[in-house]
């Protein structure tokens, strides 16, 4: 997982004021006070500066600002930043409007003569570090990570915070970066000059060629003095010609860390938000929706860090955004240039909205029809550029050429000062990335942040959130591609229809990400870290299994599906000369005959077409007539066959030869993963033939399968969260806890527990996880109900802490209206307000959705740290994952350095109060590794 700043108490949060602004100023669409004056980079200012004391609770807190006029650096070199054109006339008012908001808002301000804010942060920060503190500086710029530092002796860190990608920037990511330390970044720059602030460098090199210079020679001095010892010609002319200009480039961007700042840092203590300041300023400037909210939470008190916001239903956008499908523009081969210069204003204005339109809904198998693009503040707002279409108007030499396309995304998605927002982000990663375009780290996809505020809800597609969020209805895609008869594939319809239904989507994009973002952001650090850290970052890892996909025999299935079609014969065979008359056991309408007028049999439930033959009903009438156990066990059988072992060799891809299914994020209303096109996660386990199945994912030559299950997560997590001593003791002895059950139940020794009461005890330590009752248990162990009930009550008599925790849940999300997962997600019961079953329902729903969701958000953790481990890794790679199961395709002698990595992250994903293990297995297929 991302690491972040600790915050709190000890902690110094210095803010680069400036980025804040033109980041607000390019990200936000024009905004205009009651009174005209443009507001979007103050407003846009205001929310960060909010969001940052929300998520961090700083003890102390800065905002520096640039001092006005020149300063020294202009001294030393007269065009110094000349080259910058001067700020756009709608910003210039806002200067000190957010100077003012600064003071509205209580936080310390600094601005120091004749030098840059960067030179302030870096007094700051050496002042802060001296101190003692957790030193963070809040900004992207690159010159400012010179001050990252990690020293060796008691000294806390210097760090940098990038707020637009939740990330720190420590020693590392600078080295990822620009493949040279903190302690080398400033020969580095001076080497490699700066076009934007006109500071000269040495033309012709690079980053990579600096660093490589710096690896070989060690410093700047170092390079230039061994200039004319350097090999290649030109770079040894260039560095011999322009020395003098390395040298002064050194001098302008060296920062200087010895202002007087003061020493006493109390001036920079964070005194929280006055309330009527706050609303002397912010109401004239029309801010009544931040306003309301600071307001808000002034007045219940500084938040304390780690407190986490309960509500879960999205928020909504004050006044609708003023959307124009029409204004969408479409390039095509004619406007390459166009293109290119679009590009670059996306990569100025820091951010851009991407929506792909796919010829498929399985990204592994789609072709690209067309790319939308577009940015709020740039003119045009958004662009479509169609690639695929093949209708009889758009002929292809018309069309964009995907090379052209690739290319501009590339340098675009290669920027990481760019934050791309875009819907359902690894869907379209998968499918870019096998078109030739990796690299797509979306910093916002409002799919996963509406399921990180309201897992309940039923739909989080761009249509339904434009809806509820936006109040924007979007065109439908029935009026680009007809509907019924006359429905053809989206890359048949015209470029002229489809522009707008593309274009119209970049457009809802942006402003869905701000608003949504901010629902995060209010949800508090939780939620924030719940989306940044777990959802967004999950996405990248299951996006790269999507593509990896799983080898797949089937000729191992093939011959499965024969045996299964014998055994099906004699079963239909069997069911027949039982019935006395031929009949299809796959026939609700035959069934229903021959049960429950034939034979008599109590009729349970009723559907449309008559009495109900699904499994729970056939389930209780097997004791009843020995007819109905042959055809419980046909229909499994059938299923078995037709949805695995018949359906999964035609869904192998005709190109990679593997299995490539799509892992689904934003379903599960418990945060479990699911999957499809094939849903491998209902894979049958408890049958020996429905295990077999496993048997046909296989490893290439060479290679294993390597299969890493956590043990019983669930009740561990059952144990962490009640706190009862026997479960938990049990876990931390490293004892069979159903056998400790067992005990427990049956007032017996371990010793003297039998099998049977094993498994009485399995199923009640399951059952109770899912809400089970008395019912329930009667019918998984196949005894009366009044039995089962008295088990029921033994346990909870016997192990008493997870009776008063279950009830606690009950309780509390009657209070709140939510069950709660360990990492703070939050899924609306909306049954506990009903009555009778629905209400039962809402309770099962509030017992469970804590313990299996924590599982859930437990392994997320673990595929992360995984992904992270294995990053680097050439010889192993995770291609599965099926409930708390982790599959890895390993080379054969690489096993023990693969559980070396991999067990730890997994053991280690979160801290419970019982250990998490792991169980492994190895072999030539994933049934062999589970043997």
């Amino acid at each position: 997982m991302s690491e972040q700043p600790a915050g709190g108490p000890g902690s110094f949060f210095v803010v680069d004021a400036n980025n804040f602004v033109f980041r607000a100023y390019h990200g936000l669409p024009m905004l205009n006070a009651p009174d005209g004056t443009p507001v979007n980079a103050v407003h846009g200012y205001v929310q960060m500066l909010q969001a940052l004391r929300k998520q961090f609770t700083p003890q102390y807190l800065v905002a520096v600002f640039d001092a006005p006029g020149p300063g020294f650096r202009h001294k030393l070199h007269p065009e110094y930043k000349q080259n910058r054109p001067p700020p756009p006339d709608d910003l210039v008012p806002q200067f000190p409007l957010v100077r003012q908001a600064t003071d509205a808002l209580a936080v310390p301000k600094l601005e120091v003569p004749e030098v840059e804010a960067d030179d302030v942060i870096a007094s700051l920060a050496i002042v802060g570090q001296a101190a003692g503190l957790e030193v963070v500086v809040v900004s992207s710029d690159k010159d400012l990570m010179q001050l990252v530092d990690a020293p060796e002796d008691r000294r806390r860190p210097i760090r940098l915070w990038d707020t637009m990608k939740q990330r720190l920037i420590g020693p590392d990511q600078v080295r990822d970066k620009f493949g040279v330390g903190p302690d080398r970044l400033l020969d580095l720059l001076s080497l490699t000059g700066d076009s934007v602030d006109n500071v000269p460098g040495v033309p012709g090199i690079g980053p990579k060629t600096a660093a490589a210079l710096l690896e070989e020679f060690g410093t700047l001095d170092g390079v230039l003095d061994h200039a004319a010892a350097i090999k290649q010609k030109k770079r040894r002319e260039r560095l011999l010609e322009h020395a003098d200009a390395a040298r002064l480039s050194r001098q302008l961007i060296d920062l200087r860390r010895d202002l007087d700042v003061g020493r006493d840092l109390e001036r920079y203590a964070d005194p929280g938000p006055d309330v009527p300041t706050m609303e002397a300023f912010f109401g004239p400037l029309g801010f009544r929706s931040t306003l309301a909210g600071a307001v808000s939470s002034a007045a219940a008190g500084r938040r304390t860090p780690g407190a986490a916001g309960r509500g879960v239903a999205l928020p909504r956008m004050e006044t609708p955004p003023d959307i124009d499908p029409a204004a969408t523009r479409v390039w095509g081969r004619a406007e390459r240039a166009e293109l290119a210069a679009y590009i670059e204003a996306l990569r100025h204005s820091g951010g851009a909205s991407l929506w792909v339109v796919l010829s498929h809904t399985e990204p592994m198998r789609a072709e690209i029809v067309g790319v939308g693009l577009g940015r709020e503040s740039l003119d045009p707002s958004a662009v479509y550029l169609p690639v695929g279409h093949r209708s009889l108007t758009d002929l292809p030499q018309s069309q964009l050429a995907w090379d052209d396309v690739a290319e501009a995304l590339t340098r675009l998605l290669s920027d990481d000062t760019v934050a791309i927002d875009c819907h359902d982000c690894k869907r379209v990663a998968v499918a870019l990335g096998r078109h030739g375009v990796p690299g797509l780290r979306a910093r916002i996809d409002p799919m996963l942040a509406s399921y990180a505020l309201d897992p309940a809800r039923t739909s989080h597609t761009i249509e339904a959130l434009a809806t509820d969020v936006l109040d924007h209805r979007c065109i439908a895609v029935e009026s680009v591609v007809g509907k019924g008869r006359k429905q053809v594939p989206f890359d048949q319809a015209s470029v002229d229809v489809a522009a707008p239904y593309v274009g119209e989507r970049v457009l809802v994009t942006g402003p869905l990400c701000r608003t949504l973002d901010a629902g995060v952001t209010a949800g508090g650090e939780t939620m924030q870290r719940l989306f940044h850290a777990v959802e967004m970052k999950l996405a990248v890892v299951l996006g790269q299994m999507e593509v990896a996909g799983v080898a797949l025999d089937p000729g191992v299935l093939a011959k499965q599906s024969e045996e299964l079609g014998t055994k099906l014969a004699e079963l239909e065979a069997r069911i027949c000369q039982e019935a006395g008359y031929e009949l299809n056991p796959e026939s609700p309408q035959q069934l229903q005959r021959l049960l429950f007028e034939e034979r008599g049999l109590p009729a349970k439930k009723k559907t449309k077409t008559g009495y109900s033959t699904d499994a729970s009903v056939l389930e209780e009438l097997a004791l009843l007539d020995p007819i109905v156990g042959p055809i419980l066990d046909h229909r499994s059988l059938s299923k078995l066959k037709g949805t695995y072992l018949d359906a999964l060799p035609a869904a192998i891809h005709p190109v990679t030869g593997r299995l490539h299914c799509q892992f689904r994020q934003a379903v599960a209303q418990t945060g479990r993963l699911s999957s499809s096109d094939p849903n491998l996660q209902n894979i049958p386990i408890r049958s020996e033939l429905g295990r077999r199945v496993r048997n046909a994912f296989v490893a290439p030559a060479g290679q294993v399968l390597v299969a890493f299950d956590y043990s019983q997560i669930e009740l561990r997590v059952l144990a962490h969260l009640s706190g009862d001593r026997s479960l938990c003791a049990a876990f931390r002895d490293g004892a069979d806890v159903h056998r400790r059950t067992a005990a427990e139940v049956f007032d017996v020794d371990e010793a003297a527990v039998t099998d049977e009461q094993r498994r009485v005890a399995k199923a009640v330590n399951f059952g109770v996880i899912y809400g089970q009752g008395a019912f329930g248990l009667a019918r998984a162990l196949g005894i009366p109900q009044g039995k089962a009930g008295r088990y029921i009550k033994s346990y909870f008599a016997k192990i008493p802490g997870v009776d008063a925790y279950m009830q606690s849940l009950i309780d509390k999300a009657r209070r709140s209206g939510v069950a709660e997962t360990i990492l703070g997600r939050k899924r609306r019961i909306p049954e506990l307000a009903a009555r009778g079953a629905a209400r039962s329902y809402g309770e099962r729903i509030a017992r469970n959705t804590p313990i299996q969701g924590s599982a859930a958000d437990i392994l997320k953790l673990a595929m992360i740290a995984v992904g992270e481990a294995l990053a680097d890794v050439s010889w192993a790679k995770m291609v599965l994952t099926v409930h708390d199961e982790l599959i890895f395709e390993c080379d054969a002698d690489r096993v023990a350095d693969l559980d070396r990595l991999v067990r730890p992250a997994m053991e280690g994903a979160f801290a419970l109060d019982v250990p998490l293990a792991v169980d492994v297995g190895s072999g030539s297929s994933w049934g062999a590794a589970k043997a």
